[in-house]
């Protein structure tokens, strides 16, 4: 289960250096080879430790396939709520968050591998990760949600579900396909303004009513 609550900072431990050694090597064997063709001895040798310590933390390949992506999406959840703030216009919260998110999800070097192997096989063995993508998706979106619900600027029949599930596609869009505007901050911004946000939210002149 994801831990979307903050985390206090401390001193790496020497299991958590030991993890971190083995998911790090994993994710370059990934990305060089593809996850199909990285073997549990390739994992081993990578990381200059023993086979003992690898089952010490680790199942089998596929455990460590998902734990890495797991661990992307628990840093990518600690720093969004670092550098997550209320906006005073909701438009502006919807488009900073979803930026943010789509700007991240590419420099997560593990979070790529979700958008980079189509293969039924992969996501077979990454269904752990998928049921964690929804959490992420939910726990990002319910607060601006709810802020929306308050405002009375929700879009008639969206419900959370559908909102997290457009946000998502949007995301998760940008993520497949090689958008040119998804490296200009600003055109991006401009688009998910023009696009996004009127097929979640009124406008305040259509109702009147909050920011």
């Amino acid at each position: 289960m994801l831990n979307t609550g903050s985390r206090a900072q401390g001193p790496i431990t020497r299991t958590q250096l030991t993890r971190r050694t083995i998911l790090e090597a994993a994710i370059t064997l990934y990305h060089a080879h593809g996850a199909e063709n990285t073997s549990v001895s390739a994992i081993i040798d990578a990381s200059g430790l023993g086979r003992t310590t690898f089952y010490r933390y680790f199942k089998d390949a596929d455990d460590v396939l998902n734990q890495a992506v797991l661990q992307d999406f628990e840093t990518l959840m600690a720093d969004f709520e670092v550098q997550s703030y209320e906006h005073a216009d909701i438009v502006a919260q919807i488009v900073d968050d979803m930026a943010w998110f789509i700007e991240q999800l590419h420099r997560r070097s593990a979070l790529r591998l979700l958008f980079t192997d189509n293969s039924r096989q992969f996501y077979n063995r990454v269904n752990l990760s998928l049921t964690t993508f929804t959490q992420v998706g939910l726990a990002c979106s319910r607060p601006t949600y709810e802020r929306a619900q308050r405002l009375g600027r929700l879009r008639q029949g969206i419900t959370l579900k559908k909102y997290v599930e457009w946000c998502t596609f949007i995301v998760v869009s940008f993520q497949r396909v090689n958008f040119p505007i998804a490296s200009n901050p600003i055109q991006l911004r401009l688009m998910l303004t023009d696009f996004l946000v009127p097929s979640l939210i009124t406008s305040v002149s259509e109702n009147g009513n909050g920011t």
